[in-house]
């Protein structure tokens, strides 16, 4: 692939996980926001459990997302085509769930919160399966597929940099809502460049719309396709007994999980723990961002060289260190309090280079290995299990942000919430462990 084509790819991850880690990161703080009176926005314990309902809700989705775009394709039609339908839909939601304000009756509030992550998390499946899913058909080789793994990677550090660095700075300016629109028009002009990231001769490669002979006769061969091709349902459960793949999904579900914890929690450690203001969410995720980058560049090598089962294993249990370490921010161990804090997180930052760089690596390698051009669905179980999980830690961290908001708990809470991201990261390497098969060769046929 020519360095266009690669930077169109790369446009998608970093438009998609722009919203996502916008979301990510304010939505809490957003609803904690008080009014004059001392009124707060939005109750920081229920918008934890509606989004843990709406992750939920999503999550079912995901499978059937990725048995759709893996029928689509089935039946003589190009995947990327479906990026059409939901390329603006995430934004759309995005803007809802920040338009609430004190103006409104709190009714109305709930209306725009909830309707917002509903369009948000289905837009953002709809979006997303198919599109990780290129990285199988745009990949022309093992190393084009592991360059594409890595690429999302590094769209996702890059969307943590875009909101980590200038959101803060933006929301202390403009507010919630209007820093939100800055970035939605942009955002949806990057997720539609994928499209145009294919390869020289990709409708002829394996797997794709005219391949094999079904441009010719695709009625005829799509239908016999069809037919032969499993239920939903048996395809589901024929991936959760792929031992190997399983046992990704435990590790992945802790590491995705501390990250969602994490930067729910930056605003909270910059500006309780830390004495600070929003702004200063930048300071402490500048460094992270500036190890974390670097990494992506050796990634591709460190999994050809050790393989990257052993290093999400290392750079896992080396990060429940570090985030269990950050629970005693606030104090002036090296230097002040703040230089504490931006050391922190620049030693998290090649830890999480690694997990994320070869995250879909992973799991395009374990699709591969069932066979059966199954990598959407891969794909699809893979969000839903990691969805449900990530709600579940959004509405844990939601109950400590309303804990917070008692001055007897305040400090104590915001410290809780470092270490339940290592907690969940030593919980994910146990369970990979456990399950974890001796030997390779175990994807049900």
């Amino acid at each position: 692939m020519v360095l266009l084509k690669r930077v169109s790819f790369l446009s998608g991850q970093l438009g998609l996980m722009v919203l996502v880690r916008f979301f990510f990161s304010w939505n809490l703080k957003f609803a904690d926001t008080r009014s004059v009176e001392g009124e707060i926005l939005l109750d920081t314990s229920i918008v934890g459990l509606v989004f843990f309902a709406a992750r939920i809700f999503d999550g079912v989705t995901d499978p059937i997302a990725g048995w759709l775009a893996d029928r689509w394709v089935r039946r003589g039609h190009e995947r990327r085509t479906l990026l059409w339908f939901s390329v603006a839909v995430p934004a759309a939601g995005l803007a809802l769930i920040f338009l609430p304000s004190h103006d409104m009756s709190v009714t109305l509030r709930w209306v725009c919160l909830v309707s917002g992550m509903f369009l948000f998390f289905v837009g953002y499946t709809l979006y997303a399966i198919p599109y990780w899913s290129l990285t199988n058909d745009y990949g022309e080789s093992e190393k084009d597929r592991r360059v594409l793994s890595t690429l999302l990677g590094t769209g996702l550090i890059l969307a943590t940099a875009v909101v980590g660095i200038l959101s803060p700075i933006l929301v202390d300016s403009f507010g919630f809502l209007p820093t939100a629109l800055i970035f939605v028009l942009p955002c949806i002009v990057a997720m539609a460049l994928p499209y145009f990231a294919a390869p020289k001769g990709y409708g002829a490669k394996p797997g794709t719309a005219v391949s094999d002979g079904v441009a010719a006769a695709h009625a005829t061969q799509g239908s016999i396709l069809e037919n032969k091709a499993p239920s939903i349902l048996r395809q589901l459960i024929q991936a959760l007994k792929h031992r190997r793949f399983l046992a990704l999904l435990l590790i992945f579900s802790g590491s995705q999980m501390a990250f969602t914890v994490v930067t729910a929690t930056a605003p909270f450690i910059a500006t309780v723990l830390l004495g600070g203001t929003n702004k200063d969410v930048a300071k402490i995720m500048a460094p992270f961002l500036g190890t974390a980058i670097p990494c992506f560049l050796i990634a591709p090598y460190l999994s050809k060289r050790f393989g990257w089962e052993r290093l999400f294993v290392v750079a896992s249990l080396a990060l429940a260190v570090v985030y269990g370490g950050a629970a005693g921010l606030g104090k002036a161990w090296i230097g002040s309090p703040m230089t504490t804090a931006m050391l922190v997180f620049a030693t998290a930052g090649p830890m999480a280079a690694i997990l994320l760089a070869l995250e879909a690596e992973a799991i395009t390698d374990c699709a591969r290995e069932a066979g059966g051009n199954r990598v959407s669905l891969y794909f699809g179980v893979f969000n839903f299990v990691v969805k449900g999980l990530n709600g579940a830690a959004i509405a844990i961290t939601g109950v400590l942000v309303t804990l917070a908001g008692d001055p007897k708990w305040e400090h104590t809470a915001v410290r809780l919430m470092p270490m339940l991201a290592g907690t969940l990261l030593v919980v994910g390497v146990i369970g990979y462990t456990i399950v974890r098969p001796r030997k390779q060769g175990d994807a049900p046929k």
